[in-house]
């Protein structure tokens, strides 16, 4: 029988033993071998436990729950988002050959493309989303393309399908990063994307206690990143690993709050006139709204408005009490930050005008605190200005 989404990220392993709620934490990075033949499975069989950083039960437990959770056949758990993302990159890429990634990136994404990748004699394009559709034209010899869906920060939401079906012409992979969005919102595996990838860090973690990774697609690609996670070490440990297996117990429940209050905020942002723009697919009236209507099942839990500039957006944050001034998101409190000074720091204004992303731009994290505690709060911040 299917399950559907809260179950499967409630239910996981079952202890056999004891019969615990809760699967055990192997907190040991080696394992004892009944014979020295049965080394012949060490790093093929990832149900083997022999070294933890191959595998260990706790980890697998968590793989295999993120797995099911996005539709693919098996996972890799890494010690963050970023891990993640370069040990997939540099597992798939080698030196001579081209990567198409989208112009509107995560920032410490975005430097590793501009500033690392080309060290290594990876040719990296940063194509806007026009060119994107049309890689035919635009960039034809590369082996695969990068881009996340919703955007960080400005939450712009780029046609899954429509990038898909122009990387396939070129053949090339796809490789998407579904953070913002997370498993409950959206699957991008089953529009044809060949792996997905999130900062577990963020929504699937919840709490702002733990950091972690995750990539996630069919086993043959899997197998490859996985022998390139034992190789680089970016592993996670089972400590994490028990956390956010805890943490994907409440996922389904807590998304779908993150939605209900993003969507009262940026209705609320909509109308007041110090706020230039309000960036969020749940509005009808954003540029967006019809693709995050076809691919996603909610809009998500994160929104950025636009203020007038640096200075305006510095005054507003600083103003806020409930909500907090700080980098990171997915959390249950609500998180503000000004990207130009923290995940796109770095940045030249030449690509953060590229990536939509203006002076006076904050990115709001939509906690779970009362609503109306936070439209209170934003208001007198508002004020402020």
């Amino acid at each position: 029988m299917k399950r559907q989404t809260a179950t499967q990220a409630v239910h996981g392993r079952r202890d056999t033993t004891f019969r615990s709620a809760n699967y055990p934490i192997y907190n040991s990075t080696t394992f004892a071998v009944a014979r020295s033949a049965d080394y012949a499975s060490f790093g093929r069989d990832r149900d083997v436990a022999i070294y933890t950083r191959y595998s260990n039960p706790t980890i697998r437990n968590v793989e295999e729950k993120l797995a099911r959770l996005e539709q693919a056949e098996d996972g890799v758990l890494f010690a963050s988002g970023m891990a993640a993302v370069t040990t997939t990159l540099l597992a798939l890429l080698s030196a001579g050959e081209a990567v198409a990634a989208s112009a509107r990136l995560y920032g410490v994404t975005h430097r590793f493309l501009r500033d690392v990748a080309p060290r290594l004699g990876i040719d990296v394009r940063f194509l806007d989303d026009d060119e994107l559709y049309d890689l035919a034209r635009c960039a034809p010899r590369v082996k695969l393309v990068y881009f996340e869906t919703p955007v960080n920060p400005t939450c712009a939401c780029l046609d899954i399908g429509a990038v898909v079906e122009a990387a396939r012409r070129v053949g090339a992979l796809t490789v998407v990063d579904n953070t913002f969005a997370s498993p409950v919102n959206q699957n991008p595996l089953p529009l044809g994307v060949d792996l997905v990838l999130h900062s577990a860090t963020k929504y699937l973690g919840g709490h702002s206690d733990l950091m972690a990774g995750a990539v996630l697609g069919p086993a043959g690609l899997i197998d490859t990143v996985h022998r390139a996670m034992v190789v680089f070490g970016g592993c996670s440990n089972p400590s994490e690993a028990a956390l956010l297996d805890r943490s994907l117990k409440t996922l389904a429940v807590r998304v779908a709050a993150h939605n209900q209050t993003a969507q009262a905020l940026a209705e609320f942002f909509a109308d007041q006139p110090k706020v230039r723009q309000v960036h969020y697919p749940g509005l009808p009236s954003s540029p967006d709204h019809e693709t995050a209507k076809r691919q996603m099942r909610g809009f998500g839990g994160m929104l950025a408005i636009e203020l007038a500039d640096l200075e305006a957006a510095s005054r507003f944050c600083d103003a806020l009490e409930i909500a907090l001034n700080a980098t990171s998101l997915g959390g249950v409190e609500t998180l503000v930050s000004i990207p130009a000074l923290t995940s796109h720091a770095g940045l030249s204004e030449a690509e953060l005008r590229r990536a939509g992303v203006a002076p006076g731009t904050v990115r709001i994290s939509a906690g779970l605190e009362d609503v109306n505690d936070l439209i209170a709060d934003f208001r007198q911040a508002l004020a402020q200005v």
